[in-house]
């Protein structure tokens, strides 16, 4: 099909080194050149030509930042495509190895920018058993109790929300849990909140979060998760 985009997305994902700098990016944090170099293990000039070959393709964008210039993922949308991309397991190829459960990036992760891995799922049974979330096999909707606490105790304007083009509330399949964490406008505010507020950090591997001590108090506290749920199993 001439003209198609699909040939071109593809191409620009085929190559270890590109496919590197994009799971990189996945943690929503924008990326110098230089800084996915290191990431990739390649020299700067190198991963300067893989990122006009992603920029070409329209994978990734880049932003001025005063006398730098940023990477990050060209749209939400795709962000949330790769990610449900990496749970496919195709049968001419062997599966992807899976980081141990419980541990690093399938503990807590940033998934572009809403909770993923153990920590996700978590949140999402959560909100499910305190009736703030009603949901069925594909979709979840807000009640009119959890924007009452999403409001106050976190401060997040649903309506604003409610306005966006994004769904508020998404069902994602977790690839490292295999089990399902939510997706959308909402939880991505909640994961902006914690940060701020300290109750996640990142770690050095942008994409992983940690649970600080503050953190395992107020999500036990507000949330109802077990402080041996916040543990990593490495600890």
């Amino acid at each position: 099909m001439e003209g198609s985009r699909i040939s071109a997305f593809a191409t620009a994902l085929a190559d270890d080194t590109r496919a590197a700098a994009v799971a990189a990016l996945l943690s929503g944090t924008a990326h110098t050149s230089g800084e996915l170099a290191r990431v990739c293990g390649v020299a700067p000039s190198t991963m300067s030509s893989h990122l006009s070959k992603l920029i070409d393709a329209g994978v990734v964008r880049v932003e001025s930042a005063g006398r730098y210039r940023a990477y990050r993922i060209a749209s939400q949308e795709l962000a949330e495509l790769l990610e449900r991309m990496d749970e496919i397991s195709l049968p001419e190829t062997a599966p992807p190895e899976r980081p141990s459960p419980g541990r690093d990036i399938s503990y807590a992760r940033s998934c572009y920018d809403h909770v993923a891995g153990r920590l996700g799922v978590e949140l999402h049974d959560s909100c499910i058993a305190h009736g703030w979330i009603e949901r069925n096999a594909e979709n979840a909707a807000l009640t009119d109790p959890g924007r009452v606490i999403f409001e106050e105790r976190f401060g997040i304007d649903v309506g604003s929300l409610v306005s966006k083009k994004r769904p508020m509330l998404r069902i994602d399949l977790d690839w490292t849990e295999r089990r399902d964490h939510l997706a959308g406008s909402l939880p991505a505010a909640l994961m902006t909140h914690m940060l701020d507020e300290r109750w996640l950090t990142r770690g050095n591997d942008k994409r992983v979060l940690r649970v600080t001590e503050q953190g395992r108090s107020q999500i036990k506290t507000h949330f109802g998760v077990d402080s041996a749920a916040l543990t990593p199993r490495s600890e």
